[in-house]
């Protein structure tokens, strides 16, 4: 018994890492629809780091859509590492180092994230999907006027 735990507390913690690591490939390859794969129909977000705004529940669509819009101008690569996952049941938490590098091709400027992620993730029909996102930032550099998610980011605080 303790081995087949074993087995399935690895098989479920490669799975939240798939996703989380499925995100971030999804918005350097600009692909929304399998960015929209990894979230349940609504999810909690909180960059509250970048914007000033408190933590909020949106549909998953329109954080896709602000995501596109953000980045669809910019070059991106998202690295995701470290994570330290906790499971549940149907429920798990990932705790994740990020850096987020944006380049705008056009005229050579970047804007980076230096940052942790927690992500809250659900076992639903099979699949884990993200419910809730959080970032905290170490740092940034750059500029961050590239970045349309970033308004306001300065050296402590930002946002993706």
């Amino acid at each position: 018994m303790t081995d087949e735990r074993s087995l399935s507390l690895m098989r479920d913690r490669a799975g939240v890492i798939d996703v989380v690591v499925a995100l971030a490939r999804a918005f350097d390859a600009k692909d929304w629809a399998a960015c929209r794969r990894c979230f349940t129909d609504e999810i909690e977000t909180d960059y509250s780091n970048l914007r000033g705004e408190p933590p909020q529940t949106v549909r998953a669509d329109d954080f896709v859509a602000l995501r596109r819009t953000a980045l669809e101008r910019l070059k991106t690569l998202h690295l995701s590492a470290n994570h330290l996952v906790t499971v549940d049941g149907d429920r798990a938490t990932c705790v994740s180092a990020a850096v987020i590098h944006r380049f705008r091709p056009e005229d050579g400027e970047r804007f980076d994230t230096y940052c942790a992620y927690t992500h809250a993730l659900v076992r639903a029909g099979g699949a884990w999907k993200i419910s809730k996102i959080k970032q905290t930032v170490y740092w940034n550099t750059g500029n961050p006027e590239i970045h349309a998610g970033a308004a306001g980011a300065n050296d402590s605080c930002a946002s993706e």
